[in-house]
């Protein structure tokens, strides 16, 4: 028996996965467990989590995976470091973090004493973006791509590009810190007042309501050479010798940009942007054409590469569903994959598939579901109504016929009812795939603003996503793209805008989900019974949350449907309603 146990470990999004016998499953976030978002440290919860759904002591763990290698460009790293580190603060942060990742080990033996890692186990550390690139090659099917991973920082490198064939993965091309189209474009994140680590999101999501009228000024100003993607660091504190970039517990970073930025925009202090709705929208329009510009050159260099006419994309910057939009439209590349989690969270997975793959297993299941996480017998989520919630919960009942079940639900959705529906095992990623999701009607316009005042308590412009049962797609999007992870969003066909305005943002677009019966039976019986009742193939789908991470007990669910005002919540084959 061969038993991987892979980590994403002391950097956001800490995670943990079992590939147990080649194949994946199991794999949990850690801020799922401890509900703080991004949480960054040795994922103590995810790998008991992950042992436990396994049925694995950590006795019997083979091998161990990281998603980042000490060693990698360890002599750019140690030029940098003594050129810039030696007099300030920034050293401490810097020797403090290599110390944790050789010590991943022995935190996980204290958290599980007596049980215990074998001796013979070795911890194998793999180059933070190969495992990005990794998480995307290897379940693309593709036996030939090229592969690009881009993020903030990663083992001192910004953005790799490798030549993917078979088994192997190979960096052709980095560009290394402090130059990174990650860090500019949170840098701007932070300059609007999306100050929580990982807000790059609701950034995006503004940029569609204005216009980008500074971005020939970002291009010639913020770099020093935008063809090359060199920052231009008067404006930047990234570099400074006293900077804190806290990956322990809540990720937080100091502002990124100094105030000569202010000076661009002609102002004469950071509050003047946050208060001036207009030239945030400006702005967040500007830095994402910018970000576009540079993504699509970086796909048009590396097409010509004449390596592959497939691309495989990976890292934080691949959440960026909008600009990912533009790579699919310029048709650089005849196939692009982009995994469930692109993001550091998913590095935990790629690098298990490396080194299995270089174990020379060549086949390895279950890489193609984000359908990865617990799940919760009916007989445990009774329990837990009538342990913690009899008081507070007066109507439940049990439904064991699934097509009565998804009447019901149907009715309440036609009548403008908003559902908790919590299904299944739980989608690993940083998006709502219908196992842990609010659902809704997206045919009435009111209902996003309802979503968005009443229950997730949120900006008013932040759009919901289309999941739409696959066959019907073309239809609807004009396309038979697959999009089961919603890694893009799409145009919405002109003509049927106006029928669905709950999920069409202001741009006409969406963040279409496909949902095909093979990936989510469930999901898609659901969505399918709305069809056959409005004739419109379509629910609106957004995160079961509310300004926290995604629920992942049904504890958790039941919270927040009772402080929230949801009309009803599912719990697998439980009906609560208010």
């Amino acid at each position: 028996m061969n038993v991987i146990l892979g980590l994403n470990c002391n950097h956001a999004d800490s995670s943990a996965c079992i590939i147990k016998n080649n194949k994946l499953i199991f794999g949990i976030e850690e801020e799922r467990i401890n509900r703080i978002k991004h949480w960054a440290g040795v994922p103590i919860g995810s790998i008991r989590e992950c042992l436990l759904r396994s049925n694995i002591k950590l006795s019997e763990i083979t091998e161990i995976t990281v998603n980042t290698n000490p060693k990698s460009n360890l002599l750019k790293k140690s030029l940098f470091f003594f050129r810039n580190y030696i007099r300030g603060k920034k050293k401490y942060e810097i020797l403090t973090r290599l110390k944790k990742k050789f010590d991943i080990i022995n935190e996980i033996n204290k958290s599980f004493s007596p049980d215990k890692i074998s001796n013979k186990v070795r911890l194998r550390y793999v180059d933070h973006h190969i495992s990005h690139i990794s998480s995307a090659f290897y379940p693309s099917g593709f036996d030939k791509a090229i592969g690009l991973s881009i993020d903030g920082f990663g083992d001192f490198v910004s953005l790799a590009i490798a030549e993917c064939e078979g088994s192997n993965i190979k960096i052709i091309k980095k560009k290394f810190f402090p130059d990174s189209i990650g860090v500019f474009y949170e840098a701007f994140t932070q300059l609007t007042g999306f100050e929580n680590y990982g807000d790059e999101y609701k950034f995006m999501g503004l940029s569609s309501y204005g216009q980008p009228i500074y971005s020939d000024l970002i291009k010639k100003k913020i770099f020093k050479d935008f063809k090359k993607l060199e920052l231009n660091l008067n404006y930047f504190n990234h570099t400074n010798k006293n900077y804190v970039y806290k990956f322990n517990g809540k990720p937080n970073q100091d502002v990124i940009f100094n105030k000569n930025v202010l000076e661009i925009f002609q102002i004469n202090s950071y509050d003047e942007i946050k208060n001036n709705d207009k030239l945030k929208k400006d702005i967040a329009s500007s830095v994402q054409k910018v970000f576009e510009d540079k993504l699509i050159e970086v796909c048009t260099e590396i097409k010509n590469l004449n390596f592959s006419s497939n691309l495989v994309y990976a890292g934080g910057c691949a959440l960026n569903s909008l600009a990912n939009k533009k790579i699919i439209e310029s048709k650089i590349f005849d196939n692009v994959f982009i995994p469930y989690s692109p993001g550091d969270g998913g590095g935990s997975i790629g690098s298990a598939i490396y080194v299995l793959k270089k174990n020379k297993y060549n086949s390895i299941e279950n890489l193609n579901s984000p359908y990865i996480g617990p799940s919760y017998s009916n007989d445990e989520i009774k329990n837990t109504i009538n342990k913690n919630y009899k008081n507070l919960i007066k109507k439940f009942e049990l439904i064991l016929d699934k097509d009565q079940l998804n009447k019901e639900i149907i009715d309440m959705i036609t009548e403008n009812k908003i559902i908790g529906y919590f299904n299944g095992k739980m989608e690993f990623g940083a998006r709502a795939l219908g196992n842990r999701s609010i659902i809704a009607n997206p045919c009435d316009i009111k209902i996003k603003e309802v979503i968005n005042k009443k229950i997730k308590r949120r900006e008013n412009f932040r759009p919901f996503a289309p999941s739409i049962l696959y066959e019907k797609k073309k239809d609807w999007f004009n396309n038979n793209n697959s999009n089961p992870y919603m890694a893009t969003v799409e145009n919405i066909n002109e003509n049927k805008r106006e029928l669905i305005p709950a999920v069409t943002h202001i741009d006409g677009t969406g963040r279409v989900q496909t949902v095909s019966k093979k990936i989510n039976e469930n999901f898609y019986n659901l969505i399918k019974c709305f069809f056959d009742v409005t004739k419109v193939p379509i629910l609106l789908n957004t995160s079961f949350n509310e300004n926290e991470p995604i629920v992942n007990q049904p504890s958790e669910a039941i919270d927040c449907f009772i402080r929230t005002e949801m009309d009803a919540l599912v719990i697998e084959n439980f009906l609560i309603k208010r």
